[in-house]
């Protein structure tokens, strides 16, 4: 059930997070706590997800290891074991490394990567350009092009993106930059859609607050933070199938009921709320929401959202009161 063209690149996809185990106090070395990955995929399949997405920003790509970083693949791949897609997060600053992370994976299985651009070091738009078409070149992957300048302070200019999505092997596009209209990048993103939708190519949303804002647009789906959480998972299928069934004032009515797990969810950096919400470690530099300013009342507000509309965490909090 892999994807190998974007018209499968479509519907919700859960970036998934990665929990650890409580191992190591430090949160240096911390295992990764597989029983508990098993079972957060488990739920999000029940309620009808596209796709998983591994080890992304959302799944701490910063910080394990590359060892981590396969075993967590090779293990997402085994679980799913075909039930939905996988889109295995690959992405680096460093094209030589990409290239190496990509191939492999490819080793594990043909499967789609999501690969974001240039942070730091920050390549000009050729520089861009020139790094996701030796991804492509070299590893014969396919490819989602993920454009996150809020992280990477490194956009991709739509001339760019066009140009990617002649690429045969670049099959879509992780937008995570504001899009809705009159915000800074609606009309890039607007023209992205339309004058690549001869070629193969989806663009999926990056921000959950806006995933009908991209659906209005062209767009094919959402690659999301807050989907971790099953029940927020099933108002994102609910409000895609809505609008695909031209039902579009309920789909804004789930945008609306979605507003209480995105704002929770990103109540501080992602992903060190879903840290919380899954009652997980975060290897540093990240800490716990309850070590950060005015951490008290973010876990009190995390755990009623528990309590009230995410019951299917409850069983992560067994043995703390909510």
């Amino acid at each position: 059930m892999q994807i190998t063209n974007s018209s499968q690149l479509t519907g919700v996809f859960p970036a998934i997070f990665t929990p650890l185990k409580k191992d190591d106090p430090k949160n240096l070395y911390n295992s990764i706590d597989y029983d508990k990955l098993a079972s957060m995929i488990d739920d999000l399949i029940e309620v009808g997800v596209s796709g998983i997405v591994p080890v992304g920003t959302t799944g701490q790509s910063a910080t394990v290891t590359q060892k981590q970083h396969l075993e967590i693949v090779k293990f997402v791949l085994d679980y799913v074991d075909g039930r939905v897609s996988v889109i295995a997060g690959a992405g680096s600053n460093c094209t030589r490394e990409s290239v190496q992370m990509i191939q492999e994976i490819q080793k594990i299985a043909s499967v789609p990567v999501l690969c974001v651009t240039g942070y730091y070091n920050c390549p000009s738009q050729e520089g861009i350009e020139t790094h996701f078409k030796t991804l492509s070149q070299e590893t014969g992957a396919k490819i989602v092009l993920y454009n996150v300048p809020g992280r990477t302070s490194n956009y991709i200019h739509p001339d760019t993106l066009i140009k990617l999505s002649e690429d045969a092997n670049i099959i879509g596009l992780k937008q995570a930059v504001e899009f809705k209209i009159g915000e800074k990048y609606h009309e890039d993103t607007l023209r992205v859609i339309q004058e690549s939708k001869n070629n193969d190519f989806s663009v999926l949303s990056g921000e959950d607050g806006a995933f009908i804002d991209i659906l209005e647009m062209g767009g094919k789906g959402l690659i999301s933070a807050s989907a971790n959480i099953p029940e927020a998972a099933s108002i994102f299928i609910k409000l895609r199938q809505a609008f695909m069934d031209g039902q579009f004032d309920a789909a804004d009515d789930l945008q609306d009921d979605a507003r209480d797990f995105i704002e929770t969810t990103f109540c501080r950096k992602n992903p060190i709320p879903l840290g919380t919400l899954f009652n997980s470690p975060l290897f540093l530099p990240l800490v716990s929401v309850k070590d950060t300013a005015r951490g008290d009342e973010a876990v009190a507000r995390i755990l009623k959202l528990i309590q009230e509309k995410a019951p299917s965490l409850t069983k992560y909090h067994q043995k703390e009161s909510l």
